[in-house]
């Protein structure tokens, strides 16, 4: 079975949770082409140019790493009379899924910093990276090579922990010295886990909770979450909880207890407090007065 299939001018992988990596010998400068899934490639030899359709030119060479995101249309350009060796990891992100645990999400924000909004002010302008002398991932993409050809038993297993070894040592070249990077990744940090805590705002969470889904220390997660939110992650999550329960509040009549429990309070005092801090009433005030303006505007809607 063929690894790719065509949709108009796109290649779509025939298997999403299949991750492919080739070793391709370029000899002459390509069309362009673009496809639904991630590209990683590395360049074993050679020299040429790396070409997206918008008009963007990287200069490519040994050891350089280019990472682009689906869809961009792109092309080599060889240097001849050089042969351009290039070894290409493809890959769905959905196939990172599997490697991901709700309490384990830096592979998520590796992910995200690499190819998702966050990648920083050079990238917000082209929408490829390239990493000079990434010689670091060379032996990591020879031994997916090795594994994708030899299809010994349980070598997609395999690959799919090299794929996570991958994209960290990436993940660190970006990283290393450069401010804009740091940027990025701090906001990468922040928004995975603000989607984390507006998914599970009623389970048990802690700063101390989503610094380690992050592998950060408590102290460094805090400050990057503050910074980058504009509040803590314990009054952001408190917001959210509370955004929550007034909802409940006004659309149904649970007792204030369930209503509590369902956003994650267990202990009724320590909600009183915060609910009345905000809202400047109690649960059940606040209740009686969301009953009477909309009772209120029931009437003048009726005249």
């Amino acid at each position: 079975m063929s690894e790719f299939y065509s949709e108009g001018d796109t290649l779509i992988l025939s298997e999403r949770s299949e991750i492919i990596v080739q070793r391709c010998e370029v000899r002459e400068s390509s069309e362009f082409h673009r496809h639904s899934f991630i590209e990683i490639a590395y360049v074993e030899s050679g020299r040429g140019v790396h070409e997206i359709a918008d008009g963007f030119v990287s200069a490519i060479e040994e050891g350089d790493l280019v990472l682009f995101n689906a869809g961009v249309a792109h092309r080599y350009k060889v240097a001849k009379p050089d042969v351009l060796v290039v070894y290409n990891c493809l890959f769905d992100p959905a196939v990172l899924d599997a490697s991901v645990s709700k309490s384990d999400d830096f592979i998520n924000i590796v992910y995200s910093f690499l190819f998702g909004q966050a990648a920083g002010p050079e990238e917000d302008q082209k929408p490829y990276i390239v990493l000079k002398n990434a010689g670091s991932v060379a032996g990591i993409i020879r031994e997916m090579f090795s594994e994708y050809k030899g299809k010994q038993n349980g070598y997609t297993k395999v690959n799919g922990a090299n794929l996570t070894r991958l994209l960290i040592s990436v993940f660190r070249l970006k990283l290393s010295g450069r401010e804009e990077s740091s940027g990025a990744y701090k906001k990468a940090v922040a928004e995975s886990a603000i989607k984390y805590i507006n998914e599970y705002y009623a389970e048990r969470i802690s700063c101390e909770t989503l610094a380690a889904r992050a592998y950060l220390s408590t102290g460094y997660f805090h400050r990057v979450f503050k910074e980058i939110a504009g509040e803590t992650p314990v009054r952001y999550l408190q917001n959210v909880r509370l955004g929550h329960a007034t909802e409940m509040l006004r659309e149904t009549e649970l007792p204030v207890q369930t209503v509590a429990s369902r956003v994650g309070y267990s202990d009724m005092k320590h909600f009183y407090k915060i609910f009345g801090e905000k809202y400047g009433m109690t649960p059940a005030a606040y209740r009686s007065c969301a009953a009477g303006f909309k009772e209120t505007s029931s009437g003048k809607s009726k005249e």
